[in-house]
């Protein structure tokens, strides 16, 4: 696959890939999801990669999913994304694929992480944020579930209370405020932010490669192991949210800019 979505970059044991769709902050559509499922697919066959850096062009590391409505339109113009049902399952092999990878992930989190993007930042083994990084989940704002498995995620990271604020309320949090609960392991300034992941990079390559792979994996085992049961049920529950007349006017009213007018039940 030719990537247009996504830049790559391979140096001795490390890779870079860099969202890049600057001019509407690394907003995240169907190509770029099919483009990294692609990548994932070859860093498992990758031996030589250990470790992989995700950071975006621009003001942002991504604003989160695309909602205009060509992208719209897009989003089930490929077998994987057929329904609603099935874009939540892709979502999941998705999800799935790129916490398994063999490789150390870290998050440069370069400005806005939200929504989506958030979903990326969090997936990531390790997650280090500039002075300028904001976290949020708007989902709500739109009448949208936190899905994919995003919203167990993130309480694992966060603890319930604090999930439940940043999904309910939709507010945004500060770089520091996230390192405050857990969300980012480290705050840096902004010129620093990929001298401090390469530093995190060349201090775990002295480290065994073999215990830091099994640890990966124990500590993914251990943080998830409730999450699997969650997973047969949220594609159907998320399928019938996003049927519903709620999400039809929340989007319209996230494209037309102005407030949307939700139902009471």
């Amino acid at each position: 696959m030719k990537y247009e979505t996504i830049l790559v970059e391979k140096s001795g044991n490390l890779a870079k890939v860099t969202l890049n769709r600057p001019q509407i902050l690394n907003a995240i559509n169907a190509r770029l999801l099919l483009e990294l499922k692609d990548l994932f697919a070859r860093l498992r066959i990758d031996q030589k990669t250990r470790f992989v850096i995700f950071t975006g062009v621009g003001r942002a590391f991504s604003c989160g999913a695309e909602f205009t409505k060509k992208a719209m339109d897009e989003r089930y113009s490929t077998p994987e994304m057929a329904s609603e049902r099935l874009a939540q399952l892709f979502g999941h092999d998705f999800m799935s694929a790129m916490e398994s990878l063999e490789q150390v992930t870290i998050a440069a989190v370069n400005g806005a992480a939200v929504g989506a993007g958030l979903c990326l930042a969090m997936n990531c083994d390790f997650r280090i944020a500039s002075e300028k990084a904001l976290f949020g989940v708007p989902e709500a704002n739109l009448g949208i579930f936190f899905t994919w498995g995003a919203t167990p995620r993130l309480t694992a990271l966060i603890g319930p209370a604090k999930a439940k604020e940043l999904i309910m309320t939709c507010d945004n949090i500060d770089a520091q405020e996230a390192w405050r609960i857990g969300l980012v392991n480290k705050v840096v300034p902004a010129d620093k932010l990929m001298v401090t992941c390469e530093e995190l990079v060349q201090k775990l390559a002295s480290k065994g490669p073999l215990a830091i792979r099994m640890t990966k994996k124990m500590v993914n085992a251990a943080s998830l192991a409730k999450m699997a049961d969650l997973y047969p049920c949220e594609p159907e529950l998320v399928e019938r949210l996003m049927l519903s007349p709620e999400v039809k006017e929340g989007v319209e009213a996230f494209i037309e800019k102005r407030m949307p007018r939700f139902s009471e039940y």
